[in-house]
């Protein structure tokens, strides 16, 4: 394997794959460089026991025009395998079932029917896919945001709209802020809701989320929605496919472990230590990565990406200073998560399992024990996932919020500790779903956020990205740019952050921002 390319991209979670692509189809040499033995990052899939598992219960969309799934597949020209699905999602609250249905009219009603609220209610989710659907137009024109030099800026004038000002606004603007305009903070049923449905996408509940930002993450079941038979994992091989295909490649069980910026002297040789080797890469700087593998484990390219945790990029290097301070400022309240995977073996004739949605927020009684969440969102495999649900076998994939990550460690009492939040999820699939008998489990496993940071790397076992909250000034957004004009960055704890949709959103922009400050 050769150790010098124009492109090294750290990680293969989609945002990375996504840019990786985007340099390849522009004749760039792209390696891709991954510490698991899988590509898709906190968006993968996995055997075990002859089961296979996601990383964590998650939906897909974005694939209406214009928005980066479908960007993606038209610009880079990715075919993905999907499913789409007739039901969004399913919310349990207080005993009743919340049908979060993709038609805004049909939501609104329902909204109507559980919460109340009159025009109010009509008024505020009429704002939120207005907000929505306008901040999804923002992101695809403002491919140079948040901006960091006058080029940004003036890249941008020729797509400024007037209307985009309304999307500024509200950026400076709570959620609980909005619902109190309209009179409707005082139910706490509502409350709890929109508290649990940001929490899914914006890490963060009603009076810390910025309106913008939330608006498209309460209105995401009001796009399609998709499963990807075989997992979520075949979005990263359906990527690196086409990557290859460019001539780029990717290497597994590469943890890295050091990153530097190498000088070259007048006659073109980069000094790595005492040695000169000679590296084919224009301009008089590479950068230099080392990894755990003993094979192979130093890699050097004028070009990088990093998809990882901005948390894990500032302790690899000094060279990225601002990111470092940056990193330390955004050390609080950053979530870890609580995942289980099961496989049950079903009654497929079960009238009411045919049509069950595959999508479910449920609502706890109360918190789970060390640090947990108030709610639990889980997936089920698709009946007609072959690979997933064979054999009278559904999958299902749990995932709720662990505060304080840092505070899960291998100790006498970590057995027991999964154990008992295991029990309490078992007891709360038998209450909601008729079903579940637990029985017919033929395996299960757990992860805590110390099996996250193994499994991944990520600090702490930190996943989900950034809270909003940090962002109610959406120019102080953490940049696709670092300090460092030849290192990007992708990922969830980058703009635009969070979600499949966005990270993939992020890779693609880093990349083009990339090129315009070439040509400019």
């Amino acid at each position: 394997m050769k150790t010098e390319w124009d492109v090294i991209v750290l990680g293969s979670g989609l945002g990375g794959l996504s840019a990786a692509l985007s340099f390849a189809r522009r004749g760039k040499r792209v390696l891709i460089l991954e510490k698991s033995i899988s590509p898709g990052g906190s968006a993968s899939s996995f055997w075990k026991k002859g089961y296979l598992f996601e990383s964590g219960a998650t939906t897909l969309v974005g694939f209406e025009p214009g928005l980066p799934m479908d960007r993606l597949s038209k610009e880079l020209g990715v075919k993905f395998p999907l499913i789409p699905l007739s039901r969004s999602m399913v919310v349990h609250l207080n005993g009743e079932t919340i049908e979060r249905y993709k038609d805004r009219n049909l939501w609104i009603q329902e909204a109507l029917r559980v919460f109340g609220g009159g025009k109010r209610m009509v008024f505020f989710w009429r704002l939120c896919f207005f907000v929505s659907d306008r901040l999804w137009d923002l992101s695809a024109r403002y491919r140079s945001f948040p901006f960091r030099t006058f080029q940004d800026v003036w890249n941008t004038l020729h797509s400024f709209k007037p209307i985009d000002l309304i999307v500024f606004f509200f950026s400076f603007v709570s959620v609980q802020t909005v619902s109190r305009f309209f009179g409707l903070h005082r139910n706490p049923t509502w409350n709890r809701f929109l508290d649990e449905q940001l929490l899914i996408t914006n890490q963060t509940i009603t009076k810390e989320a910025p309106f913008t930002m939330a608006a498209a993450g309460l209105t995401y079941p009001n796009l399609q929605n998709y499963i990807v038979p075989g997992g979520m994992v075949e979005l990263s091989h359906s990527l690196l496919q086409k990557i290859k295909e460019s001539g780029g490649e990717i290497l597994y069980k590469q943890e890295v472990t050091n990153i530097t910026k190498q000088k070259f002297g007048d006659t073109g040789k980069a000094l790595f230590g005492n040695k000169e080797d000679l590296v084919p890469v224009d301009g008089n700087e590479v950068w230099e990565v080392n990894t755990k593998n003993r094979e192979s484990s130093t890699f050097s390219a004028p070009i990088l990406v990093s998809n990882l945790p901005i948390w894990n990029l500032a302790e690899l290097t000094n060279d990225l200073p601002h990111l470092q301070q940056k990193a330390k400022q955004m050390e609080k309240g950053i979530w870890g998560a609580f995942t289980m995977g099961i496989a049950l073996r079903v009654d497929e004739s079960l009238e009411h399992l045919k049509q069950e949605c595959l999508h479910h927020q449920i609502h706890l009684e109360n918190p789970l024990p060390y640090g947990g969440g108030h709610s639990v969102f889980v997936s089920l495999s698709h009946p007609e996932d072959t690979v997933r649900s064979a054999d009278g076998i559904r999958i299902l994939s749990l995932s709720t919020h662990i505060q304080n990550p840092e505070n899960w460690i291998r100790d006498s009492l970590y057995p027991s500790k999964k154990k008992e939040i295991e029990s309490i999820l078992y007891s709360t699939l038998e209450k909601v779903f008729p079903w579940f008998l637990r029985e017919n489990i033929q395996f299960s496993h757990s992860a805590t956020p110390v099996t996250w940071q193994t499994w991944t790397g990520r600090k702490w076992g930190r996943v989900g990205g950034i809270p909003t909250s940090y962002f109610f000034n959406p120019f102080q957004m953490v940049a696709n740019r670092s300090e460092d004009l030849s290192l990007l960055l992708t990922g969830d704890t980058v703009y635009p952050g969070q979600g499949i949709p966005a990270v993939v959103l992020g890779g693609l922009n880093a990349v083009e921002q990339f090129h315009k400050r070439k040509r400019g």
